[in-house]
């Protein structure tokens, strides 16, 4: 139930990935075929099941359906899959779940349009917040969190010279918020050494060279997920290996 209820919930997150970046409605017009603008019926909104029922092709016009869309309903499925066995059915169910779905639509718009919309990352601050707010979480913690967050991003920023976009900066903050002062500086880590370790297999096959943009929302919004559901666990993990 979770797992199909959250297909549906992919299938929303890829008309928003789709939609905010040319600043269209996510309710209106339906959901429609970017070639050829015909309507789709029920049988071609089914999540997953349809594209392979299609053949990955449109049925109207046969234009190709971007791989984007069933991937991002099984990540989701899988992602907020693993939010409900790590939460049950709670508050923190809702409030992680609704982080979850954030970050993908912010990664994965990063991915295909190298911008992180600051709309989606103020929606995200004011979900944090409310939700700190609401459980009485430490304010010394999370707000120093996205302090810390900020000012390391916006510092790289100003030294790199651009080579960080003012995006990341945001996302970072919005890390730190969520994160706190605890669970932030593992997030960060992860993020640059999945970042690092991606950067190294492009420039080695070839596939970018040293002026190659590469987003990195993506890493920081996975770095960020993990930390949230696993972070002390891992934590608790490498400090009773160090002391080992």
């Amino acid at each position: 139930m979770v797992f199909t209820s959250a297909l549906l919930v992919g299938s929303f997150l890829n008309v928003c990935i789709y939609r905010i970046p040319r600043q269209e409605s996510v309710a209106y017009p339906p959901s429609h075929c970017p070639h050829c603008q015909q309507r789709l019926g029920p049988l071609e909104l089914i999540p997953l099941i349809s594209f392979l029922w299609q053949r990955g092709r449109c049925r109207h016009c046969a234009a190709a359906i971007s791989w984007r869309y069933p991937l991002v309903e099984l990540l989701t499925a899988i992602l907020l899959t693993l939010v409900y066995l790590r939460f049950g059915w709670s508050l923190d169910l809702v409030y992680y779940g609704g982080l979850t779905a954030l970050y993908i639509v912010i990664g994965f718009i990063d991915l295909s349009t190298m911008l992180i919309p600051t709309e989606l990352v103020v929606g995200g601050m004011l979900w944090v917040t409310a939700y700190n707010l609401f459980t009485r979480q430490a304010i010394s913690n999370w707000l120093l969190g996205g302090v810390l967050g900020c000012g390391l991003f916006y510092v790289i920023y100003v030294v790199s010279r651009g080579g960080l976009g003012g995006g990341d900066v945001r996302l970072a903050s919005l890390l730190g918020l969520a994160l706190g002062l605890e669970r932030l500086p593992l997030a960060l880590i992860l993020a640059c050494i999945s970042g690092a370790a991606v950067a190294i297999f492009l420039l080695i096959t070839r596939r970018a060279n040293g002026k190659t943009p590469i987003p990195f929302a993506p890493f920081l919004a996975a770095a960020g997920y993990v930390a949230a559901l696993w972070g002390e666990a891992i934590m608790l993990w490498y400090w009773s290996w160090l002391i080992s």
